[in-house]
């Protein structure tokens, strides 16, 4: 049996995507996205995740996995691979402390720029609620880029999966703009390891530009 990837066109599916092809592992990949009706795996995917969120992974053993950084760190654990920092080293530390950073921080502040009522009902305070949590997402994405020290990656010499895991977020809520303008250095970072050979036919597949 092959790993079921269900994930969504020019979402954070992407990184699994791209895990599962690096890697070396058997996989199909399912469009699931709950912001499409017509998706092929939809049903699928609302019966195996209650919040029915891309991407959700299952593997061969009918075992689901959801939430980007436990299913990249599982993939990791059980699929060794130039792409991951080898066990008991400083990078495999630094490499799960900045994905999940990425993902508490970034990613949660990005859900409260996305779907404000979902945080408070009255819609006179979303605007503002709004504003603070990009505000907070440029702060946070300033602390990622000051951690790194200049290294041709995130992590070191050669990419890992937290490269491509913090260039797939990375994409939205306007933090390459403020990347860009604020930390050019970092910024043409993620730009290199998007054009990685391994990473560029995901991009494209996924619609990223």
């Amino acid at each position: 049996m092959k790993y079921r990837l269900l994930g969504g066109r020019g979402s954070g599916s992407a990184t699994v995507e791209f895990a599962l092809a690096a890697l070396g592992v058997e996989h199909e990949v399912i469009e699931a996205a709950p912001w499409d009706e017509n998706a092929p795996g939809l049903s699928e995917l609302h019966a195996v995740n209650p919040l029915a969120q891309v991407p959700t992974l299952v593997t061969p053993g009918g075992e689901v996995l959801t939430e980007s950084v436990a299913i990249l760190w599982t993939l990791m654990e059980r699929h060794p691979s130039d792409w991951v920092p080898a066990p008991s080293t400083i990078e495999r530390g630094a490499c799960l402390r900045w994905m999940v950073f990425v993902a508490t921080n970034v990613y949660a502040a990005g859900s409260i720029v996305d779907v404000p009522s979902r945080w408070l009902a009255d819609p006179g305070v979303h605007e503002a609620l709004q504003t603070g949590a990009r505000a907070r997402i440029a702060k946070y994405w300033s602390i990622v880029a000051d951690a790194w020290r200049g290294t041709p990656f995130l992590l070191g010499e050669r990419p890992r999966i937290a490269d491509v895991y913090i260039a797939n977020i990375s994409r939205w809520w306007g933090a390459r703009k403020f990347l860009e303008e604020n930390r050019p250095a970092f910024h043409a970072l993620l730009r290199r390891i998007e054009a990685l050979p391994e990473v560029a036919p995901v991009w494209q597949r996924h619609g990223f530009e």
